[in-house]
C-alpha cells in the first residue's frame, strides 16, 4: 500500500515520486522538485501504476493510461465493441477524480478516439478551462466527431487567446464548414499577425470547403 507523506523515510524513490503525481503535479514539476530527470520520474510512475493497479485486480483504463502513445494507440485497436463501452463507462464515472495534468490530457485524447457522445460534456467543460492543453486537446477530441452542430463552437475558437488551439479549431471545421465559416478564415488569413501556422490551416480549409 502507498505510504502517507508522515512516512516518507520509509518509502522508496518512485513511491515519492508518485505521491506527488497524485496531488497534480506533472512529471516536469516532479523531476525539478526532487532534481531528478524527466526520464528517471517517468519510470517511477509508471513502475507505480503497475505495482499499485495489480492490488485492484485489473484496472484498464490505469493499463491505458500508464501506456505509451503508440502502444495506447495498438491496443485500442484491439478492442471489441463491449470492451469500448466499457471504457467509455469507466471515463464517464471516474474522469472528474483524475486531477494529475497528463493523466487528465491522456483521457481527453481518449474520448476523441472513441467519439462518444456521452463523454462530449467533458470536452465542453474542459473548452472553459484556463489550461491550454485542455482547450486545445478537446477542440481536436471535438473535431474527430466531424459533427455540424460543433461548427459553433470552433468558429468561437477561431479567437481563442493560445494560437495552437485556434489551429485545431480551425482544422475541425475542415468537413463541416459553410460560407460562414469561410468568411471567418478569411479575416484569419488576410491577418498579419495572425501566427504563420494558424493562417495556412485557415488556408487549407478555404481550399478545402470552395472545392466542395
Amino acid at each position: 500500500m502507498l505510504g502517507k507523506w508522515n512516512e516518507i523515510d520509509n518509502m522508496e524513490s518512485f513511491q515519492i515520486s508518485y505521491l506527488l503525481y497524485l496531488e497534480g503535479k506533472s512529471i516536469d514539476i516532479i523531476s525539478k522538485i526532487r532534481n531528478l530527470p524527466y526520464k528517471e520520474v517517468e519510470k517511477h510512475i509508471i513502475e507505480a501504476k503497475i505495482k499499485y493497479q495489480k492490488k485492484k485486480k485489473q484496472d484498464k483504463l490505469i493499463k491505458i493510461i500508464s501506456m505509451s502513445k503508440s502502444k495506447r494507440i495498438e491496443y485500442l485497436k484491439t478492442l471489441t465493441n463491449e470492451d469500448e463501452r466499457d471504457l467509455v463507462e469507466q471515463i464517464y464515472k471516474r474522469y472528474i477524480k483524475f486531477k494529475n495534468t497528463e493523466d487528465r490530457m491522456i483521457l481527453i485524447w481518449l474520448i476523441g478516439e472513441l467519439k462518444d457522445e456521452k463523454l462530449v460534456p467533458f470536452l465542453l467543460m474542459e473548452l472553459k478551462s484556463k489550461n491550454v492543453n485542455y482547450r486545445r486537446l478537446s477542440v481536436s477530441a471535438l473535431g474527430k466527431m466531424a459533427k455540424s452542430e460543433y461548427k459553433n463552437i470552433f468558429e468561437e475558437f477561431f479567437f481563442d487567446d493560445n494560437p495552437q488551439v485556434r489551429q485545431y479549431a480551425i482544422k475541425s471545421t475542415r468537413n463541416i464548414g459553410d460560407m460562414h465559416t469561410i468568411k471567418l478564415l478569411e479575416k484569419i488569413l488576410n491577418d498579419k499577425n495572425e501566427k504563420d501556422y494558424v493562417r495556412r490551416a485557415a488556408k487549407d480549409v478555404i481550399n478545402y470547403l470552395v472545392k466542395i
